[in-house]
C-alpha cells in the first residue's frame, strides 16, 4: 500500500507539475504578447495619435486661414457697399439741393414775370378806363 500510495502522490504530484508547466509557459505566453504589443503596438498607436494630432492642427489652422480671410472679405465687401451707399446719397442729396435751387428760381421767375403781365393788364386797364372816360365826356 505504500508504493501504491507513493505511486498515486507521484501522478498526482507529475500531473500537477504539467499542469503548473503548461500555466507557466500560458503565462510566459501571455506575457510575451502583451510585452510584443508593448513593444510594437503602442509605439504605432502612439505615432498614428501624433499624425493625427498634428492633421487636425493643421486642419485648424487652415480652417482660421479661411475664416479669417472670408471675414476680411466680407469686411471689404461691407466697407465698399458702405462708401458706395454713401457716395449715392450724397449726389442724391445734391440732385435735390439743385432741384429746388431751380425750382425755387422758376417759381419767382414766374411770379415776377405774373407780377409784371398783372402790371401790364392793369395799365390796359387803366389806360381803357381813362379813354372810356375821356370819350364819354
Amino acid at each position: 500500500m505504500g508504493a501504491k500510495l507513493l505511486n498515486i502522490i507521484e501522478d498526482k504530484f507529475s500531473s500537477l507539475k504539467n499542469e503548473i508547466s503548461k500555466e507557466s509557459a500560458n503565462r510566459f505566453e501571455c506575457i510575451e504578447n502583451l510585452k510584443s504589443y508593448l513593444e510594437n503596438d503602442v509605439p504605432k498607436l502612439n505615432e498614428m495619435l501624433n499624425n493625427e494630432k498634428i492633421k487636425r492642427e493643421e486642419g485648424d489652422d487652415n480652417l482660421d486661414k479661411k475664416v479669417t480671410e472670408e471675414i476680411m472679405q466680407v469686411q471689404g465687401t461691407i466697407s465698399e457697399d458702405k462708401k458706395n451707399r454713401e457716395t449715392t446719397e450724397e449726389a442724391i442729396l445734391e440732385m435735390l439741393r439743385v432741384l429746388v435751387t431751380k425750382s425755387k428760381a422758376d417759381i419767382e421767375a414766374e411770379r415776377e414775370e405774373r407780377e409784371k403781365t398783372e402790371e401790364t393788364l392793369i395799365a390796359l386797364l387803366e389806360d381803357t378806363c381813362s379813354k372810356l372816360s375821356q370819350q364819354e365826356q
